[in-house]
């Protein structure tokens, strides 16, 4: 039998120790035990200037003010496109009708033609319809009949319709000879106002003729 010197047997409890310490350890990293090191914080990564700006050009609407783009300017616009005249507005109606105003001419119901550019402010409101501040639908007009009625194109409800308007029976929805005068505009809602405006003759507001 060895003889244990003072040092051996002084280190002997604390190596034993150290090894036991391991073991445990090593257990109870087997069993799942073991802290793990915290996960990294994700990191941002940040878009280009330009890409953030096309982000925040995108963004849902009242989140900004945003011009509302109408689809009877839209169909205006295309159609005045297809025949030559070049132009950019920012798609509505009220943008149409001052580039038309300022850059082309306005004129009466008297002397409408096929071509000119019809406007109309289609707020339930009663009083007198304002194509300065208030137009948002506009159409193309076909033919004048010889009784003053005005047949016009315009985009509406997702479709393409031909409508009537007469200037000189605003608040006629047919005439004497059973023609229809003036198209609905708009329907009826419990909501409307008193003495609230549906015909479009009630809602002209102005016609503007393009110089070509």
């Amino acid at each position: 039998m060895a003889l244990l010197l003072p040092d051996e047997v002084r280190t002997r409890p604390r190596l034993l120790e150290a090894l036991l310490a391991i073991a445990v350890v090593v257990g109870l990293c087997s069993l799942g035990g073991c802290a793990t090191s915290p996960p990294r914080a994700a990191r941002t990564r940040r878009l280009p200037a330009r890409v953030s700006a096309a982000h925040a050009e995108s963004a849902p609407l009242g989140a900004r003010h945003v011009a509302r783009r109408d689809e009877g300017a839209a169909f205006i616009e295309q159609s005045l496109r297809d025949s030559g005249l070049r132009f950019g507005t920012d798609g509505s109606t009220r943008a149409l009708w001052e580039y038309l105003r300022l850059s082309h001419d306005t004129i009466g119901p008297a002397r409408a033609r096929a071509g000119d550019v019809l406007f109309f402010d289609t707020r339930p409101a009663a009083g007198t319809p304002d194509c300065d501040d208030d137009t948002d639908h506009a159409g193309l007009v076909e033919s004048v009949e010889p009784d003053g009625r005005i047949i016009f194109v315009e985009a509406r409800g997702g479709q393409v319709r031909r409508s009537v308007v007469d200037p000189l029976h605003p608040a006629t929805r047919r005439n004497d000879r059973g023609e229809i005068a003036n198209t609905f505009l708009r329907p009826k809602l419990v909501a409307d106002p008193p003495a609230a405006r549906y015909f479009a003759g009630e809602m002209l507001c102005g016609i503007a003729r393009v110089d070509r």
